[in-house]
């Protein structure tokens, strides 16, 4: 349930974010928030993560459908997993389900979160892309260092 709730959280609170600058921001407008370390803008991704394969949308679409699909069979084999695994499940599905939303509405993902200094950026992302790099980071480190359990050994899968 930890990891259900967490993915309808991040949809939330994804597809509320990128709503609100769809309404308040032209494509491509940007303000500054914090100098030019962190800025807010609208910006369109057609493509994959940091814009690669741009106007692949529609396969990065049926792509994210089967990723949902196999973490919602792994949130099913971790149900024994520390509460920690679980969130981190749910942030992973959230995110992968949030920016599938915009691909079939939009045919894009909406990024609005810009980091960086001065003309040294990272490219742009959102709430979705932060939850599954956190997501996949936890998991990195509940799961994958030698000798730690994520709790579905038992069930013969493990992460």
């Amino acid at each position: 349930m930890k990891s259900v709730l967490t993915a309808l959280l991040v949809i939330l609170a994804d597809q509320a974010t990128k709503l609100a600058i769809v309404a308040n921001f032209d494509r491509g407008e940007e303000i500054e928030v914090l100098g030019s370390l962190l800025r807010l803008g609208h910006a369109r991704n057609s493509g994959a993560v940091f814009g690669i394969l741009k106007g692949s949308g529609d396969y990065f679409a049926v792509f994210s459908l089967i990723a949902a699909a196999v973490i919602a069979v792994v949130i099913y084999l971790a149900r024994k997993s520390p509460a920690a695994v679980k969130v981190a499940l749910g942030l992973v599905l959230g995110g992968a389900l949030g920016n599938l939303v915009d691909r079939i509405r939009l045919g894009a993902v909406v990024d609005f979160i810009d980091i960086g200094i001065n003309a040294v950026r990272w490219p742009s992302f959102n709430i979705a892309d932060l939850a599954i790099t956190v997501g996949v980071i936890t998991l990195i480190i509940k799961c994958l260092r030698p000798g730690r359990k994520c709790g579905c050994e038992s069930e013969g899968a493990a992460l």
